[in-house]
């Protein structure tokens, strides 16, 4: 998964040296990239198969979702639930879900599809840093994977079906995040570790971004052999 973390192999090593592949910042942050876009991506897909799967085991037991501290006396019909928060029969699955579900129905369709993304762009990444010694070639395989990332947007765009296309959609996603945090952040740590936890993702990451530490694959090199003497 995380392959292009690797030292490369001792040919590819002398070619990269006679370019000045091993001392390029670029060629470093590309491979850094890849690898942050994989995490993201990852991490992505799996809260999406998480949280469609906490949705399918609500609508089968037929789970009333409550908001937490609900005062007595106030029935649930008032402040939403599955199955009694309106008396109109929805017109569709959508309405029904932006009903009852517009968190997780945002979350599970804005997660689904820039994880897609974010893997179709490491990959681009991937075959570039790859194939470097073949430039023609490598920048062919990057072009048409970003072709596909490009496509996957635009196709989102134009056959949207709520929010607007993509950019409303990140931006509903993150005002039902936010609430979502603040709503439960009196109910418990997690929600104020997960709030921190996002915000140091996002400082480190521009931190990383502007003020990259680079290393050599000199230095890699040198830490390999030296793992290897320790293993022997």
């Amino acid at each position: 998964m995380f392959a292009l973390q690797t030292v490369p192999n001792e040919g590819m090593r002398s070619w990269d040296h006679e370019h000045g592949i091993d001392k390029s910042k670029r060629w470093r942050t590309l491979r850094y990239t890849y690898l942050l876009l994989m995490v993201l991506a990852f991490s992505l897909e799996t809260n999406t198969i998480f949280v469609a799967t906490q949705v399918l085991t609500s609508l089968a037991t037929a789970q009333v979702n409550k908001p937490p501290d609900l005062p007595l006396g106030v029935e649930a019909d008032k402040v939403g639930g599955i199955f009694n928060r309106r008396k109109e029969v929805p017109q569709s699955m959508v309405d029904f879900l932006i009903t009852n579900y517009e968190f997780e129905y945002a979350t599970v369709r804005f997660h689904f599809v820039t994880g897609l993304m974010s893997f179709t762009i490491a990959q681009a990444l991937r075959v570039r840093y790859a194939l470097r010694k073949y430039s023609d070639l490598s920048i062919s395989g990057m072009c048409c994977l970003l072709t596909v990332a490009s496509g996957m947007l635009t196709y989102t765009n134009a056959n949207t079906i709520t929010y607007g296309g993509y950019s409303n959609l990140l931006r509903r996603q993150f005002q039902l995040s936010y609430n979502f945090i603040k709503t439960r952040i009196r109910s418990g740590p997690m929600s104020f570790v997960t709030a921190i936890l996002a915000f140091l993702s996002l400082v480190y990451a521009v931190i990383g971004y502007f003020s990259p530490e680079f290393a050599y694959f000199e230095i890699d090199l040198e830490e390999e052999k030296k793992t290897n003497k320790r293993t022997r």
